[in-house]
């Protein structure tokens, strides 16, 4: 009898013309979502690998024109390092659609280059990317709140509530049968896309893979829970979906939106714009100061450059050139970590505000497992930074010396791969399982309180 039951109440539910709606717009949004995060994260890699031949190129261009003068040689040749995409970014493409992923340098001050980004239509960046995990975090709350707003008020509006009440003392029961057939087919529906994700991105099966599971499950678990404690208060079908509907505007939009604009205003970043003036004012002021002002500090920062003889006599030199612009990195370095300081506080406290809303806590964990968050940029600009140091370890000796361009080995340097560091923090799971767990037992209560049982006049 049970048996048979499950079987008619699955063959109500998929005979609505809504719920196939529903499936549909989960399905063909989730294609789309994977066809252009797809489409973004290969459009980047195949500048990184344009820009790994174009640097080859520029190099001996560069060699061919400045072949006598081995110092404006390294003036103009720049030096590129890429932020390589990881698998998962196609599925969550983060802030890799806003921060730089390939920074070249020439030898010159890195602060002054290191902010360098790309010419952006404006407003695509205000539409953003379409990718998996928005159909994930956005629109499969919609189709849950669609396929149970109305789960109760529809039977007690239309006077079938009455009926079932005389005729079996097991409502709870028929409501939970109906609750799980929409559960089941949502979930149903999330499981085929991200198998569809493994094999079109060719995800690897792996704890990656785990955490991003277990994240959908519980995010998804926490909607339906929020709707079934909506709907068990026994409102009317219009006062459940204006609510529901309300929460996943605050949840979603409004809420992240604020907490953004807070952060801006508490966390405000002027040491930005001052880390550049700083830098450039620290290497444009020594034009007119005598070489001794930058040429000690200089030394201070690398004594081990103070074997080679430093040509005081003459009017201009590169070995004073390039002190000068170390100079300005040195001058702006207190402003930089200002900058390091408040995007770490800023990243810290939106990490506490994210435990209380799922949606925020969810899109940080996946953009975190993806490599595409604010951490995996902050490490990649280090790792430039890191990189431009050692190009001007490697080189300076030379350009000091004024060597031969040919005796260095400029033409052997391509471009520098960076990979972001691999998070899991499992801990970012618990915040979901608990507001999940909270919202849910709220829910049960509900329905099996007597004041919903005896409810048949919602209006």
């Amino acid at each position: 009898m049970k048996k048979s039951t499950s079987i008619l109440e699955f063959k109500l539910f998929f005979r609505n013309r809504s719920a196939w709606i529903g499936i549909l717009v989960l399905l063909l949004t989730g294609v789309a979502g994977l066809y252009f995060g797809k489409t973004f994260i290969a459009n980047q890699q195949s500048v990184i690998e344009k820009a790994a031949v174009l640097q080859k190129k520029n190099t001996l261009d560069n060699i061919k024109h400045f072949n006598k003068d081995i110092g404006l040689i390294f003036f103009h040749n720049k030096f590129s390092t890429a932020n390589l995409p990881d698998r998962w970014a196609a599925f969550a493409n983060g802030q890799r659609d806003v921060n730089p992923y390939l920074i070249s340098v020439t030898m010159l001050g890195i602060e002054g280059q290191l902010y360098d980004t790309d010419i952006t239509n404006p407003v695509s960046m205000l539409l953003g990317n379409m990718d998996l995990s928005f159909v994930y975090l956005f629109l499969f709350p919609l189709v849950i709140i669609a396929f149970t707003y109305n789960l109760i008020s529809e039977l007690q509006e239309s006077g079938i509530w009455s009926l079932l009440k005389s005729q079996t003392n097991a409502l709870t029961k028929v409501i939970w049968r109906k609750f799980l057939i929409r559960i089941a087919a949502v979930f149903a529906v999330a499981f085929l896309l991200l198998t569809a994700a493994v094999i079109y991105l060719h995800l690897p099966l792996d704890s990656t893979l785990a955490a991003v599971t277990g994240l959908i499950i519980l995010y998804l678990a926490f909607w339906f829970a929020v709707s079934i404690f909506i709907v068990s208060l026994g409102r009317s079908s219009s006062y459940n979906a204006s609510a529901l509907v309300a929460i996943w505007v605050a949840i979603c939009i409004v809420i992240p939106a604020s907490l953004n604009l807070f952060l801006t205003q508490k966390y405000g970043v002027p040491e930005a714009l001052q880390n550049v003036i700083n830098q450039r004012e620290g290497y444009h002021e020594k034009w007119d100061m005598p070489k001794e002002v930058t040429m000690k500090p200089f030394f201070e920062h690398y004594p081990q450059l103070k074997k080679y003889p430093f040509p005081a006599d003459k009017t201009f030199s590169w070995f004073w050139y390039y002190g000068m612009q170390q100079m300005g990195d040195d001058q702006a370095i207190k402003s930089r970590l200002a900058v390091a300081r408040k995007l770490a506080s800023r990243q810290h406290f939106t990490n506490i505000a994210a435990l209380f809303f799922p949606t925020i806590q969810t899109q940080l964990a996946v953009n975190e497992l993806a490599g595409s968050d604010l951490s995996a940029h902050l490490e990649f600009q280090q790792k430039v930074r890191d990189n431009h140091e050692k190009i001007r370890l490697h080189f300076y000796p030379s350009i000091f010396q004024e060597k031969d361009i040919a005796s260095t080995d400029i033409k052997s340097v391509g471009l520098k791969k960076f990979i972001p560091t691999k998070i899991h923090d499992w801990s970012r799971l618990l915040p979901l399982l608990t507001w999940t767990l909270i919202m849910g037992t709220f829910a049960v209560r509900n329905l099996k309180g007597s004041a919903l049982m005896r409810n048949t006049d919602t209006r």
